[in-house]
């Protein structure tokens, strides 16, 4: 049996799986792909945007720390050179401007 036929969004790539379970907060879907693959903790899309990114821009902050935890690079930058702390205060601000906090 394949083992991505295990995993959760069986038909697309790592890099995409890992980027969807961050996005999702789906924090046991991301724990295995990233224990069977530590490279994918920092995997970049198309954008340069890692699973940490993505975790910071949907407020997935228990999926944020079992990225930290596993060691995912924190100074990582996207095509924009933004990194997850630079898009957290970016959402931050808007939250502010709007009246949402």
């Amino acid at each position: 049996m394949n083992k991505s036929e295990n995993l959760p969004f069986a038909g697309s790539s790592l890099a995409s799986q890992v980027h969807a379970a961050a996005v999702n907060g789906d924090k046991g879907a991301l724990q295995r792909l990233i224990v069977g693959n530590s490279a994918l903790k920092d995997k970049e899309d198309q954008f340069g945007r890692t699973p940490l990114m993505y975790c910071v821009l949907a407020d997935r902050l228990d999926c944020a720390d079992a990225l930290l935890k596993a060691g995912a690079d924190v100074n990582k930058t996207d095509h924009s050179q933004r990194t997850a702390l630079h898009l957290a205060a970016q959402k931050a601000l808007r939250r502010v401007s709007t009246g949402r906090i």
